[in-house]
């Protein structure tokens, strides 16, 4: 019996230690662009990619706004994934990038800063097409990486 107490206790503090750490991770790939209410013009499903971070199973979305851009998790995914927030006229560039055995993602940067974050979908000519019409700059060519780090190098540079 003791033993058995011990096992649920070690799974319990297991399960607390690893919800923590993705909670802090999740964290680390936010950004907030102190966004008016707006209206929401177009919304796309799919997952995320961040150093910290790869979803899968339609737990994102990428909503357009007349503003500006917001990445956030479904509304059972919420406490799972980022919200990641960009004005139009903050994003530097829209590129479409692709891990080893992984869907294309829009990789999205902010103008000035490191890092970015990326949308993983099927959608991604499409969302190319809209950041295109609102005078964002735009990359179609498939830049394959091996790690979301090799993406958040090339934006320091």
């Amino acid at each position: 019996m003791p033993l058995v107490i011990l096992l649920i206790v070690v799974l319990a503090l297991a399960a607390i230690v690893g919800l923590t750490t993705w909670v802090r991770r999740r964290a680390a790939c936010g950004r907030r662009a102190d966004a008016p209410a707006g209206e929401l013009t177009r919304s796309f499903t799919g997952d995320v990619m961040c150093r910290s971070a790869i979803t899968s199973g339609g737990l994102a979305r990428l909503e357009f706004f007349d503003w500006g851009v917001r990445l956030r998790g479904v509304v059972v995914s919420r406490w799972l994934v980022p919200t990641w927030e960009a004005r139009y006229d903050e994003l530097g560039l829209a590129e479409l990038v692709k891990l080893p055995f992984s869907r294309i993602a829009v990789w999205l940067r902010v103008r000035g800063e490191s890092g970015g974050i990326g949308f993983l979908t099927y959608y991604n000519q499409e969302i190319l097409r809209e950041l295109a019409a609102r005078d964002v700059q735009v990359d179609r060519t498939i830049a394959e990486v091996r790690s979301t780090a090799e993406l958040y190098d090339r934006s320091a540079r």
